[in-house]
């Protein structure tokens, strides 16, 4: 247990370093990037990692919203690069969606990771894998930010309209449930009546029974990428217990029909609230394969500059890559972008100076 919070630790130092050393020509680069593809598939903060503060010695709580940098909206797309170092990764994943094909329980399950360590890249695999594409239908992938939220929105409610979106359900239902709710309210004030359930719960309740309908008697998959405390998606989602509570969140998920709930976080604590047990964990950790984050870092500088990275010294120069990176397949790419390599005329390693 030492030995791994030291591990963390170092990996945090090296984290600090590299942001530090990247503030310049990264602002740069984002500038001129920002609205390009690289960007749909993680995120490109070198900050905001850090957990919600939580006060361990009472019950109080400090949410933390999600910094602008990390508002950056995810999609069931395949990356627009190839994907090495996740083998057993993705092996453990299919096991989880693919080994009881058959069987009709209900199961949650929270990859957790620092930011950039590919928890979007290996849902997005295997999201988009013919198996578990012809096992499960309907399959919804749901960024848990969205450039389309309204700042007014509850953001329960926001995420399970968009999820209804996703099985058709048209904008129209969504403006009569609530102003149902409303004229409820309305009426039983008027007739001095009290209400245990607020407009914002009721209108909640009643858009968990519409997708419970949707989804009931299918083997769906549902994808929840990168939440965070703002979202409000703080309930166990296999509870049944509190599916007497009509505005729980575990009352829109089905539990008879093999459905499947992946969610992605930094915050690990923040997911045992909604997968709950520890085995229903999977952690994420950096590559400690060099091949592999070689193997990113070459990808990427082909892709960007057009040429093949020949190092004239290939094992220093792969421990330097890991030394600067971390292991993080993000920031290996952005290395290329940022510090590339490339063989000179003498056969010496030119490299473009960041820091």
């Amino acid at each position: 247990m030492e030995q791994a919070k030291k591990s963390t630790s170092e990996i945090d130092e090296k984290l600090d370093t590299i942001k530090l050393s990247f503030d310049t020509e990264y602002a740069k680069w984002l500038s001129r990037n920002q609205s390009g593809s690289f960007s749909k598939h993680g995120n490109l903060s070198m900050g905001g990692d850090s957990s919600p503060n939580r006060d361990s010695s009472s019950s109080t709580t400090i949410k933390k919203r999600r910094p602008k940098a990390n508002c950056v909206e995810t999609s069931s797309e395949l990356p627009d690069h190839k994907i090495h170092g996740f083998v057993n990764e993705t092996l453990f994943l299919k096991n989880f969606l693919l080994k009881q094909k058959e069987s009709k329980e209900f199961k949650t399950l929270a990859i957790v990771g620092k930011y950039g360590v590919g928890k979007t890249t290996l849902c997005q695999d295997v999201f988009n894998n013919d198996e578990v594409r012809r096992a499960y239908t309907p399959r919804i992938w749901v960024s848990m930010y969205s450039k389309e939220t309204k700042e007014e929105e509850d953001p329960k409610i926001d995420v399970v309209k968009r999820i209804l979106r996703s099985l058709g359900v048209q904008d129209e239902i969504f403006e009569h449930i609530k102003t149902e709710t409303e004229e409820e309210k309305r009426s039983k004030d008027e007739a001095g009546e009290t209400e245990e359930e607020t407009v914002k719960e009721k209108e909640l309740s009643r858009l968990l029974y519409a997708l419970h309908s949707n989804l009931i008697g299918k083997k769906y998959l549902i994808v929840l990428d990168d939440v965070w405390e703002d979202n409000e998606w703080d309930q166990r989602l296999d509870d049944e217990k509190s599916q007497q509570e009509k505005s729980h969140l575990s009352c829109g998920f089905p539990k008879g029909s093999g459905g499947r709930v992946i969610m992605t976080s930094r915050d690990e604590q923040l997911a045992k609230e909604i997968v709950g047990e520890e085995e229903n964990l999977q952690h994420l950790f950096p590559r400690y394969d060099a091949e592999s984050v070689w193997e990113m870092y070459k990808d990427a500088v082909k892709a960007a500059l057009k040429i093949e990275v020949k190092p004239r010294y290939p094992g220093r120069f792969k421990q330097e890559l890991m030394d600067k990176s971390c292991g993080i397949p993000l920031a290996a790419r952005m290395l290329a972008n940022i510090e590339p390599v490339k063989m000179d005329e003498t056969g010496d390693m030119e490299r473009k100076k960041s820091f």
